[in-house]
């Protein structure tokens, strides 16, 4: 009887220690982001997308338009996001591009999928989803961050800014180079 507690507490600790594997095997989590601090991760299955083979779609306020997704992208995912995006040369809104995803190569502008998916469900705010080392956080006010071992980004009231000193790269896909990358 006197080695029932220290079994009952080696009992515990394979538990935990367990729950931790099952989440970084669910969570892919080498170099995994995680959700900020007050933020309650929701269950990934809440915002996949029915038929769509690992794609996850989500709106980060009211706005149908508001719409990010994590999409499988070769042997790894993406996360992107519409968004307004600043033009390069700061003059305004780019007319070319209307999101920005972090992906292997990193943070850059890009197109969306589309105005909009009407079976997108709500990430509110101070809730995270966390997908395969992938973690996005929606804020107050039209706005969400997401951060990868690739870089981060952040949406504020709409608008797409690079996050933790990643710079936005242009878009336009490999051998884009010049002005033609940042159209507006």
């Amino acid at each position: 009887m006197k080695h029932q507690p220290l079994l009952s507490l080696w009992s515990v600790l394979v538990v935990v220690v367990g729950l931790v594997a099952s989440a970084l095997v669910v969570t892919g989590a080498a170099g995994a982001a995680s959700a900020a601090p007050d933020a309650t991760t929701i269950s990934p299955g809440k915002f996949a997308t029915p038929g769509g083979h690992g794609n996850f779609r989500w709106r980060y306020s009211s706005s149908a338009k508001n719409l990010c997704g994590i999409y499988p992208a070769g042997r790894s995912y993406v996360v992107r996001c519409a968004a307004k995006i600043p033009a390069a040369d700061g003059s305004g809104a780019s007319k070319k591009f209307t999101a920005i995803e972090i992906g292997s190569r990193g943070v850059k502008r890009t197109t969306s999928d589309g105005d909009a998916y009407p079976g997108a469900k709500r990430l509110y705010p101070h809730q995270a989803i966390s997908v395969v080392g992938i973690t996005c956080t929606a804020a107050e006010g039209a706005s969400v961050t997401c951060e990868t071992n690739k870089g981060a980004f952040s949406i504020v009231g709409g608008v797409a800014h690079a996050g933790k000193s990643t710079a936005i790269a242009p878009g336009g896909g490999p051998g884009c180079t010049g002005s033609s990358c940042d159209e507006r």
